[in-house]
């Protein structure tokens, strides 16, 4: 698989029934029929990189830091299928392409995340947010997790 650069006509994949802001940012499976779907606008500034993986989702390379070469990632897709491969080219998208040599986001413990495929493609957990975020009319713990490229 092989990310590309968001076009408009992708718009459609920049909205879902996912938390906002997630590494994982996976379908919540009880999400309220009724809930408006979480949307990212297009990128407009150069502090972010949109790629899409065409049919699946988006990957959003944000606080990209140039200097220090590290961006926060936040994933949309539209089911965990083929999630690890996603993963996977996350990295190498994130060391190679943008040469960068860290990257890290949030994942909400919560939800549920699939955190073991985090940590096949390299990813640590580095922090825990006691009750970082707000959700289902409650706080709950976040964690950061975060990969660091082997030079």
């Amino acid at each position: 698989m092989r990310l590309r650069g968001y076009r408009s006509g992708d718009a459609d994949l920049l909205s879902g029934p996912w938390l906002p802001g997630e590494l994982l940012g996976l379908p919540v499976a009880d999400w309220p029929p009724l809930a408006p779907p979480t949307t990212v606008a297009p990128p407009a500034d150069p502090s972010q990189e949109l790629c899409v993986a065409p049919g699946i989702g988006f990957v959003r390379f944000t606080s990209l830091d140039w200097v220090h070469r590290r961006a926060r990632v936040e994933l949309g897709l539209n089911s965990v299928v083929g999630l690890d491969v996603v993963l996977k080219t996350v990295v190498l998208h994130g060391f190679l392409t943008l040469n960068l040599s860290r990257i890290y986001g949030w994942v909400t413990p919560a939800l549920g995340a699939p955190t073991d495929v985090l940590a096949d493609v390299g990813f640590q957990r580095e922090a825990v947010v006691p009750e970082g975020t707000w959700l289902d009319g409650r706080p709950v713990d976040r964690e950061i997790w975060g990969a660091v490229r082997n030079d």
